[in-house]
């Protein structure tokens, strides 16, 4: 699981996992959930300070397979990424 803290909030990335299910959690809460086993994108809106915000998460395998990659982006701007 990877952790990302921005601006106070805490976006949580799933890792690869054996089921399939990808959870990823904004403050402690599920925003999205998807099942896949070679990554998938998943996108949730949020407010902040009284506006809407987009984050878009993206996962995927590495080309040996063995281990996955992520991004995270917010409003369309990278704040994460282990590609």
């Amino acid at each position: 699981m990877r952790t990302v803290i921005h601006n106070g909030h805490t976006i949580r990335i799933p890792g690869m996992t054996a089921t399939g299910i990808e959870n990823v959690f904004y403050n402690g809460e599920v925003v999205s959930s998807k099942r896949s086993i070679l990554g998938a994108r998943h996108e949730f809106e949020v407010e902040e300070d009284g506006q809407p915000v987009t984050y878009e998460v993206k996962l995927g395998m590495r080309w040996h397979g063995l281990t996955g990659w992520a991004y995270l982006k917010r409003d369309g701007k990278l704040l994460f990424t282990d590609r």
